[in-house]
């Protein structure tokens, strides 16, 4: 009898959220991940999952927008840097590179959700933390290269030297609450004062972690003390459920009509099983979906498409989001030596192994491009003219035999080393629940079967294999084989998911312990012309230049296959008829995430005008 209760009180839950959207002017989200952390954790020190990035859009919005059309847009200062308002200033500094200087003013009166201020020092304490000592940034040649000076509570200058091309796209730094923050990061810098970034590195890791984590978790979230400066804040969240946010009142750009025709509370629903979300929204309780929820096959099943008339529209955004799996090539892991995972004969030969274009085909009806690089193909510097892996299992086992594998007593390959006898099975690592990747795994174990490589799955839920301490830990073994994920392909294209070091500022981008676990070449690969050219092609500011030293690159790339390159995805969002300005392009908010506009979301029966078509960014499903 409890249990038949429970069942009913789950319903009811469904139900009531079904009657969410337009009757109370909330908007329901419906997400298969859930953030690890939130707010607090404003470097991406901790985590930087994709969720995270989409729900921060509604907490914190940037300084200067970039919208669905890739245009800048003045969000909380009077007007965008450009030359010809002379805010933008650009000088030569010899050898082929330039200087930027960016004036900003923050717009008047503006206050975070909690009544403070909001001024130039809460921009000043974000560049400060970032530029702490040995502080383990994902992107350390953005904070060898940008100066802050603060001229007053509302004008500051923004320098970037050398410039990148992209400097000028979005906003050129981010911002922290220092009222809230201050105290606790004074103590934590005091404990770092004595540590040399070379030698305590690992010691600096764990006291910048514990201060981002300590205003990062569901429980201080939950006591209201973290204040927003997006149009929505943060009510309640409830590991492994929801997340809540409410209108933020002090938000300064209002809709047209005024923010109470707009959606005034935001629910995301997390459902990791993306097979129990499809049936969520069929039941009506999910509004929209997140970037990160249905499968492409999922959004295009008969099952969804069949009740979509005059409930919802399904959205197939062209996508830069680049799904492939990395490969581990640190060889002090005595899996990654034992199976040559360095050698770049070897990753040729799993790539050949692996039908990508049958993968494709068999779960996205050949609608999703196999990639070649790890660039989008809607991206201007994309190379469609590298060097391909066509299915060619026989090509595969040419390639094993050249490295000293042959066929075991169970047909799995094996090779001696010193007295020792090596069996080919290598660990795949993907998020657990995520349908399509796990499908893909059983794909892939069938490809590999059959030229003698054997899978060893090593699943588990993105908040653990996202987190810094599982996936910036290759060098330390963390994980020793296959790593399947997807990275966005920004406009910002700078190589530096694959550069071993920046020879602008000198940055090292794969995370060690020496380097404070920076970076995002999370593999260890290292070519040195890649790193040249890539070096290079972000300074250089001639657009045809920079197109031919990109392909270069990825040339080089293709030939090497660092990572092996699997599909860009057309990311599925279903959308609830009457929901307007939910919209979703390749770039909308620098990484085409929903949500980078949350002030303007909102039901046409509550009065809210639509302002952006999504018909102009994606065809939808019929």
């Amino acid at each position: 009898m409890r249990h038949l209760s429970k069942l009913a009180a789950l319903w009811l839950i469904g139900a009531g959220l079904a009657l969410a959207g337009p009757q109370d002017n909330s908007l329901v989200v419906g997400a298969s991940q859930e953030p690890r952390v939130l707010m607090g954790d404003f470097l991406d020190v901790i985590s930087n999952q994709a969720i995270k990035s989409e729900i921060q859009q509604y907490l914190f919005t940037p300084l200067v927008g970039f919208d669905a059309n890739s245009q800048n847009t003045a969000n909380l200062v009077t007007e965008v840097p450009t030359l010809a308002n002379r805010r933008l200033r650009a000088v030569d500094i010899g050898g082929g590179k330039k200087r930027l200087e960016m004036d900003l003013t923050l717009k008047p009166g503006l206050k975070w959700s909690d009544g403070n201020d909001f001024t130039t020092e809460d921009i000043a304490f974000y560049y400060e933390v970032g530029k702490a000592k040995g502080m383990p940034v994902l992107n350390p040649d953005y904070w060898q290269r940008i100066k802050l000076t603060v001229k007053d509570k509302q004008n500051f200058t923004v320098t970037f030297e050398p410039a990148y091309y992209y400097d000028t796209y979005g906003s050129p730094i981010g911002y922290a609450p220092a009222h809230l923050l201050r105290e606790e990061w004074n103590k934590t810098k005091a404990a770092a004062a004595p540590l040399d970034p070379d030698k305590d590195a690992q010691r600096l890791n764990e006291l910048y972690r514990g201060f981002f984590n300590k205003f990062s978790t569901p429980q201080f979230l939950n006591s209201g003390k973290y204040p927003s400066m997006g149009p929505f804040k943060v009510s309640r969240w409830v590991p492994n459920s929801t997340l809540e946010m409410v209108r933020n009142p002090n938000f300064p750009l209002i809709p047209a009509g005024g923010a109470d025709k707009y959606v005034q509370k935001v629910v995301y629903r997390f459902i990791q099983n993306t097979n129990s979300l499809l049936v969520a929204i069929l039941g009506g309780g999910i509004d929209a979906t997140s970037s990160v929820a249905l499968t492409f096959d999922q959004g295009r099943s008969k099952q969804l498409t069949s009740r979509a008339p005059g409930r919802f529209d399904i959205w197939f955004v062209p996508g830069a989001i680049w799904e492939h799996i990395d490969i581990n090539k640190f060889t002090n892991c005595q899996q990654v030596a034992d199976l040559q995972l360095n050698d770049v004969r070897t990753r040729q030969a799993l790539l050949y192994a692996m039908n990508r274009e049958g993968l494709v085909k068999a779960f996205f009806d050949g609608l999703q491009p196999v990639a070649h690089t790890w660039i989008a193909p809607v991206n201007p510097l994309s190379n469609q003219k590298v060097q391909t892996y066509p299915y060619d299992p026989n090509r595969a086992k040419q390639l094993l035999a050249e490295l000293g594998w042959r066929p075991g007593p169970d047909g799995i390959l094996q090779r001696t080393v010193g007295n020792r006898t090596v069996r080919f099975e290598i660990e795949f690592v993907t998020t657990a629940g995520n349908a399509v990747r796990e499908r893909t795994q059983q794909f892939f174990a069938e490809n590999l079967k059959q030229v003698g490589i054997a899978l060893k799955i090593n699943n588990a839920p993105s908040s653990v294999v996202f987190a810094d301490d599982f996936i910036q830990r290759a060098s330390e073994c963390k994980w020793t084989g296959m790593f399947e994920f997807a990275w966005i392909s920004s406009l910002s294209e700078d190589g530096s998911l694959f550069q071993y070091k920046n020879l602008n500022t000198g940055a090292i981008f794969v995370p060690t312990k020496d380097n404070n676990y920076q970076g995002q070449n999370i593999g260890g690969w290292r070519n040195d012309q890649f790193d040249r050219l890539t070096s290079q092609g972000t300074i250089e500011f001639d657009e045809g230049e920079r197109k031919d030293l990109f392909a270069q690159a990825q040339e080089i790339w293709a030939r090497e296959v660092p990572a092996l390159p699997l599909y860009f995805r057309s990311n599925p969002y279903v959308v609830k008829k009457g929901l307007v300005n939910y919209v979703v392009s390749a770039y909308s908010g620098g990484f085409g995430y929903p949500g980078w506009n949350a002030w303007e979301i909102g039901w046409e029966s509550r009065g809210a005008q639509k302002r952006w078509d999504q018909a102009r960014y994606a065809p939808s499903a019929r």
